[in-house]
């Protein structure tokens, strides 16, 4: 006795590729809803947070302070930080300014880290605020990168 298949019955190897394109279609439904209301290059935590301000400065990489040759290895990551964030990295310093003699400013300085401050004779620098640190690669540790 032969048993009649149904006229609506499709093929199990159809029937697996239709339930595959249809699953594809519900992730990409599902990612392209997830990257228009969340943008994907901000981490949940950027994203609470109101404070976030856009890097000005510059980068550039250094041989370390005591290298003892001009062609020792660029092993030292220099970042230059201005505007509103080093304004916010200076006022975190907990240590009152001092006034540098190398560069006529008051300064904040610890750990491998230095943010300047006005002048001097207190009038205003330019640019106001300005922070400066390095990064060793090879120690993956903040060093000074740079000195009188």
């Amino acid at each position: 006795m032969k048993l009649e298949q149904p006229a609506n019955r499709i093929e199990p190897l159809t029937n697996v590729g239709r339930q595959c394109a249809f699953y594809l279609g519900l992730v990409a439904l599902l990612a392209g809803g997830v990257a228009f209301i969340a943008p994907l290059n901000r981490t949940p935590a950027e994203a609470q947070d109101d404070s976030l301000h856009p890097l000005s400065g510059d980068f550039t990489m250094l041989a370390p302070l005591d290298a003892e040759s001009d062609v020792a290895p660029k092993t030292i990551a220099t970042f230059y930080v201005t505007g509103i964030p080093a304004k916010e990295m200076w006022d975190a310093f907990p240590m009152e300014p001092v006034e540098d003699e190398c560069v006529g400013r008051f300064s904040k300085f610890g750990n491998g880290m230095v943010c300047y401050g006005d002048n001097g004779d207190g009038s205003p620098a330019e640019p106001p605020y300005e922070c400066t640190f390095g990064i060793d690669m090879t120690r993956q540790s903040l060093t000074l990168a740079q000195d009188c």
